[in-house]
């Protein structure tokens, strides 16, 4: 089956109506949802946080439709409890009621909000228990300063291991400053793991830091991503490092196209367009 950008008009437009009708079509469902929630949200102010946490197993108890009712409450409180509370609260899930995810950082954007991490990237390096490392990382994170900087080069270059995927996070922070040793470790294609929501953010850091050691990486297995998402943040990429290339109409003539320039190049590439 062949698959076709958009036609719009103008193939200069493809790329930008593609991934905006895309992000349309994927927002505005949850957008909806959102709105239809916020009108229908249930009163769990009077609850008690154990009897919040009880009602993960069973909504009926609170009267909760879903998970993210009890969390979103629970999440209100977090300003209540002292900052070493929440630290603990990384390593034991009843204390807060909430965990960190990829893409929900309660807690963290909590102590984050307080203020400078000094003290918090001091203990990382003191800190026996992964799971509260994991957590100071995501505070880390949340800051662009120097301080942080050197702090997240020296977790990559002592691989000090949290279980937490090879610090996919600390290797983001630093590609997005176009670290060269962060993007080489990104361009392995180690973090695909990652949603396609967060992992195209990725992607298109490549193209953003002109990063041309990524190219076979980009030509031989990101633009043939089972997400759509994933591909049109290669093909940003890739029209990054060969500007001036036209855009195409057809999927498989991006592919085809990018992985003879690659070769032309010199990259060692086997392409899976036949």
């Amino acid at each position: 089956m062949v698959i076709h950008f958009l036609e719009v008009g103008s193939t200069k437009m493809n790329r930008c109506v593609s991934s905006f009708l895309l992000f349309l079509a994927l927002s505005f469902p949850l957008a909806q949802s959102q709105t239809e929630k916020n009108s229908n949200q249930p009163d769990l102010g009077d609850l008690s946080s154990q009897q919040l946490r009880d009602c993960y197993s069973n909504y009926k108890l609170c009267g909760a439709r879903d998970d993210s009712d009890i969390s979103a409450e629970l999440a209100s409180r977090l300003p209540t409890f002292a900052t070493e509370e929440l630290m603990d609260c990384f390593d034991d899930f009843d204390i807060c009621g909430l965990a960190e995810t990829d893409h929900y950082w309660p807690i963290s954007d909590e102590i984050a909000r307080r203020g400078d991490p000094h003290e918090l990237l001091v203990r990382y390096w003191k800190e026996r228990k992964w799971t509260i490392r994991y957590g100071i990382e995501d505070v880390a994170y949340h800051f662009d300063t120097p301080e942080v900087t050197a702090f997240m080069r020296r977790i990559i270059s002592e691989r000090r291991l949290t279980r937490r995927e090879d610090h996919y996070w600390a290797v983001n922070y630093l590609s997005k400053k176009c670290d060269e040793n962060a993007l080489r470790v990104l361009s392995s294609g180690r973090y695909r793991y990652q949603g396609s929501l967060q992992y195209q953010t990725s992607v298109e850091l490549f193209g953003k830091c002109r990063y041309r050691p990524a190219i076979p990486y980009l030509v031989d297995t990101a633009v043939y991503d089972w997400s759509f998402n994933i591909v049109i943040a290669a093909d940003h990429s890739l029209h990054a490092l060969y500007p001036g290339v036209r855009d195409f109409d057809r999927l498989d003539e991006m592919q085809r196209y990018f992985c003879g320039r690659a070769k032309q190049d010199g990259f060692r590439v086997k392409c899976s367009a036949k």
